[in-house]
């Protein structure tokens, strides 16, 4: 799932440690960033003001349920 633009990037780093699984950004270029790592936070807060890269990457849950916690951050998938 993509984000949502003008997230709180503090409230979203502090719901994605609290998620029970590991969550990834994964950006258009093949990048993977494991956001329970402080220094993939860091990467990911430095890319955030570059709207060009967010534009095309996406959140993924390890494990689904933790999609529940990251709702209000994340877009909704499109219908098919």
């Amino acid at each position: 799932m993509k984000l949502k633009e003008h997230v709180d990037m503090a409230a979203f780093l502090d719901a994605t440690a609290k998620c029970a699984g590991d969550v990834f950004f994964h950006s258009a270029d093949g990048d993977i960033l494991n956001l329970k790592s402080l220094l993939s936070q860091y990467i990911l807060v430095s890319i955030v003001c570059n709207p060009g890269l967010l534009e095309n990457a996406q959140i993924i849950c390890v494990r689904e349920e933790d999609y529940a916690s990251l709702t209000f951050f994340l877009q909704p998938e499109p219908a098919c």
